[in-house]
């Protein structure tokens, strides 16, 4: 039976919560977090579809990852999504714009941009939120952005997206 994403959600905030506290059995590692944000920031500004596995070493095996189509758990199902990306858009870029460090969370401000025969070209800013662990390794990340940019491209529902955008928008006296 598969977990509900309120019983993924709570599991991921509690390795969260006790990422302050170290595991006893594990040796607890010399970390620089901002070395490693940097470090996995660099590698999404260079992802490409042969270099996906590259993230591998860098993410737990109980990697927690959302964005706004996706919530998902396990170091796999996340290198298969990125992977998956690369299989179904064309001209995929992240373009880190900033890096944030506060103890083990660390944040990306970036630019994604793609293209797609459905959708044809797109680009939106978003951020990430990234967790470490204490050996260094991302154990959950989330990306926040409006997915109603991408949305829009699409001919039936972006009209609808945009009539809405207008009448929920501030109208200027």
């Amino acid at each position: 039976m598969s977990e509900t994403t309120t019983e993924i959600e709570t599991e991921i905030e509690t390795e969260i919560e006790s990422a302050d506290r170290p595991n006893p059995e594990l040796p607890i590692a010399t970390v620089s977090y901002t070395e490693c944000l940097n470090h996995y920031a660099l590698l999404f500004s260079k992802l490409s579809p042969t270099n996906v596995a590259a993230l591998g070493p860098l993410v737990s095996e109980t990697i927690y990852f959302t964005d706004p189509f996706n919530r998902l758990k396990g170091k796999a199902n996340f290198l298969g999504l990125m992977s998956e990306m690369f299989d179904q858009l064309n001209d995929v870029g992240f373009e880190v714009l900033e890096t944030q460090i506060q103890g083990q969370t660390g944040y990306l401000y970036w630019r994604f941009s793609a293209s797609s025969s459905l959708t044809g070209s797109f680009s939106t800013e978003g951020t990430s939120r990234v967790c470490f662990n204490h050996q260094g390794l991302v154990i959950s990340h989330q990306d926040f952005w409006d997915a109603s940019v991408l949305i829009e491209q699409f001919p039936l529902l972006g009209r609808l997206i945009r009539y809405i955008r207008k009448r929920g928008a501030y109208q200027a006296k």
